[in-house]
């Protein structure tokens, strides 16, 4: 991993108990941050804590579903009584559902909104006057590709990913006066869980790499990487950004 300063800092990492967000959570540690980590699992969450803390990191385990605004509140509350502070917020929580929009369920179209994009919102709103009131803050908010581009029966996931990227501009935008810097990460392929469906078989992973010129998939840390360059001070002039990591996908 590429190492950056992140001694002292607090982040709070949602969706963090396993994927991209734990991978992020991990090189926060490793880079010297406190990481409040949360998922809608808590002994999930605790693994992960228990990983930080044997690498000599701190973190705290909270179980937060985003789409809660109770629970968001409650993670913000807890996190400023515990450190004083939020300097990072990482908005990783996400699900992936796909099926024709004329045939999905109206009960799993608002259920992808309320994570993807009403849990990105309100976890913004709830951490943004701590972030205010310091004159500091990092928020990194986790796009995809498929908000740049179609991919099939995804067109509510696609339309969140999307919001998210324009999400980000304009709060860099109203942010950036208070030196909060607002920025997000697009993933490509990434082997998680979430795609475990689409790589099952040596057919659909094949389909998979054929759109990727770089002719692999992507990694959690690959995620991560960008995600902890983004929450240090060595991207201080960077806002409004959303940092493409795929492969290549969407340059061909």
């Amino acid at each position: 991993m590429n190492k950056y300063d992140l001694k002292g800092k607090i982040a709070i990492v949602t969706g963090a108990r396993r994927g991209i967000g734990r991978s992020i959570s991990l090189y926060f540690a490793q880079s010297g941050a406190k990481v409040v980590v949360t998922d809608i699992d808590k002994a999930d969450c605790q693994l992960v804590v228990d990983e930080i803390k044997k690498i000599g990191g701190e973190g705290l385990a909270l179980k937060v579903d985003v789409s809660l605004e109770s629970d968001i509140k409650d993670m913000v509350k807890t996190t400023l009584d515990k450190f004083g502070r939020i300097d990072i917020l990482v908005n990783n929580a996400g699900i992936f559902k796909t099926n024709d929009l004329g045939e999905m369920d109206t009960a799993v179209i608002d259920q992808i909104l309320a994570i993807n994009l009403r849990g990105t919102l309100l976890t913004c709103k709830y951490v943004i006057p701590s972030m205010k009131a310091q004159n500091y803050g990092k928020i990194i908010n986790l796009a995809s590709i498929a908000g740049f581009v179609s991919f099939e029966a995804a067109s509510v996931y696609c339309a969140t990913k999307g919001a998210i990227v324009n999400l980000t501009r304009q709060l860099a935008c109203d942010l950036g006066k208070n030196k909060i810097n607002v920025n997000a990460v697009a993933p490509g392929v990434i082997e998680t869980p979430m795609i475990s469906d689409l790589v099952a078989t040596e057919e659909g992973k094949n389909a998979l790499l054929n759109g990727i010129p770089y002719k692999r998939l992507g990694k959690p840390e690959d995620i991560a990487n960008a995600v902890t360059f983004l929450a240090s001070d060595d991207s201080d002039y960077i806002t409004g950004h959303t940092l493409l990591v795929d492969g290549g996908w969407i340059a061909q």
